[in-house]
C-alpha cells in the first residue's frame, strides 16, 4: 500500500503564523521605503522651486512678489509668487494664459473681496489657467484634499502676524515674500543660506463639517501684533467649543495669501498649536505654520535654492531666526 504525505493541520498553522510574522516584520520597512522615495520627491520638488526662484531673481534682480499691484482698482491682483515663477518651471504656455492685467477677483462697492472658497466669483478670465494641476506644487506624501489645483509649497512671509514692519508689528514683514511688495538681494543681510524661502505645509481636509486641527485654520477673533499675541489668539480659537474655520487651506496654487501659498515662523514646524485665521480674502493676520506628513519635521528650501530638513524639536527661537532675512541673528 502507497502512503499519502501531506502537511498536517499543526504544521500548516506553523508555516501560516511564519508567513504572517515575515509580513508583519517586512510591512514597516516597505512603507518607510516608500516614504523614503516620497520624501525624496517632496524635496527635489522645493529645489525645483528655488532653482525657478533663483532664475526669476537673476532677471528681475528682486523675489517675485507676494502681491501684485494692479493699474486697475476694479481688480485684486493676488497671484501667488508661484504665478511669477511659471516661466522659469517649464510652464512658458501656461503663463501666457494668464491675464496679469485683470487680477484674480473683481472688487465689490464696497472695496471688499470674497472669500477664498467662493469659486464663482473668480475673475473668470483666469479661471482656466487656475485650474491646471501642476504635480511639482503637490507633496506626494500628503493625502489631503485639492489634489486637482492644490499647494503644499509656501513662500516666507516672515514670523509676525502683520504685513511688514511697523512699531506695532516688529516682528512681520521680515521673510522672503511679505504682502507690502518685493524684497530685493541687498534686502537680505542674514544671507541666503540662512533664510527660509519655501517649506512645506499639508492641504486643508476639505470636510464640510467639522476641522482637522492638523490641516484646518480655526476662525480668531482678535487682531494681534507679535507673533506670541498670534499664538495666544490660535490657541483660543481652537478651543472645542469653536467649531468655525477654513478647511480649505492649500486649495490653490495660484492665490496668494496664508490660506494658500504663504506661512509664517511663529512657532516651529509640525506646532502643537493649530492654525488660524482671521478671515477675508487676504488678511494679515493668520498664522500658517510649516506642516509635513514626513516624519519628524519638514523640508525647506533656503534662499540660495538649497533645501534642508528641519526637525520639528527645533528651538521656536532658532525657527524664527530662520524666518528672517534680516534679523541679525546668527544660526547655521
Amino acid at each position: 500500500m502507497t502512503r499519502r504525505r501531506g502537511f498536517t493541520m499543526i504544521e500548516l498553522l506553523a508555516v501560516i503564523g511564519v508567513i504572517s510574522i515575515l509580513i508583519a516584520l517586512l510591512l514597516p520597512a516597505v512603507q518607510s521605503a516608500r516614504e523614503a522615495a516620497r520624501r525624496l520627491q517632496c524635496q527635489n520638488n522645493l529645489h525645483q522651486l528655488g532653482i525657478a526662484t533663483q532664475a526669476y531673481v537673476g532677471v528681475a534682480q528682486c523675489f517675485p512678489p507676494a502681491l501684485t499691484q494692479l493699474a486697475d482698482p476694479n481688480y485684486g491682483g493676488y497671484f501667488s509668487p508661484q504665478v511669477h515663477m511659471l516661466p522659469f518651471m517649464d510652464q512658458v504656455p501656461l503663463s501666457n494664459a494668464v491675464n496679469f492685467a485683470i487680477g484674480t477677483w473683481p472688487t465689490n462697492d464696497l472695496g471688499m473681496y470674497p472669500s477664498w472658497g467662493n469659486i464663482a466669483q473668480a475673475n473668470p478670465a483666469n479661471l482656466t489657467a487656475m485650474n491646471v494641476q501642476i504635480a511639482s506644487f503637490l507633496c506626494p506624501s500628503d493625502p489631503g484634499a485639492f489634489e486637482e489645483t492644490g499647494n503644499n509649497y509656501r513662500g516666507n512671509v516672515g514670523v509676525g502676524p502683520g504685513y511688514g514692519y511697523l512699531p506695532e508689528t516688529p516682528d512681520s514683514g521680515n521673510g522672503i515674500f511679505p504682502e507690502v511688495g518685493p524684497v530685493f538681494l541687498s534686502q537680505v543681510p542674514d544671507g541666503l543660506s540662512h533664510t527660509a524661502m519655501f517649506s512645506e505645509r499639508v492641504r486643508g481636509s476639505g470636510l464640510s463639517a467639522g476641522l482637522d486641527p492638523r490641516r484646518d485654520a480655526y476662525q480668531m477673533s482678535s487682531l494681534d501684533y507679535t507673533a506670541d499675541q498670534l499664538l495666544v489668539a490660535c490657541q483660543i480659537a481652537a478651543r472645542p467649543s469653536n467649531r468655525q474655520g477654513t478647511t480649505l487651506f492649500g486649495q490653490r496654487w495660484f492665490w496668494t495669501g496664508r490660506n494658500n501659498t504663504l506661512y509664517n515662523h511663529a512657532q516651529a514646524p509640525n506646532g502643537l498649536i493649530p492654525d488660524c485665521e482671521y478671515g477675508g480674502a487676504l488678511p494679515p493676520q493668520d498664522m500658517s505654520t510649516a506642516r509635513s506628513p514626513h516624519p519628524g519635521g519638514v523640508n525647506t528650501a533656503m534662499g540660495d535654492g538649497s533645501v534642508r530638513f528641519f526637525q520639528e524639536s527645533v528651538a521656536t527661537p532658532i525657527w524664527r531666526a530662520f524666518g528672517t532675512r534680516n534679523g541679525g541673528e546668527i544660526v547655521d
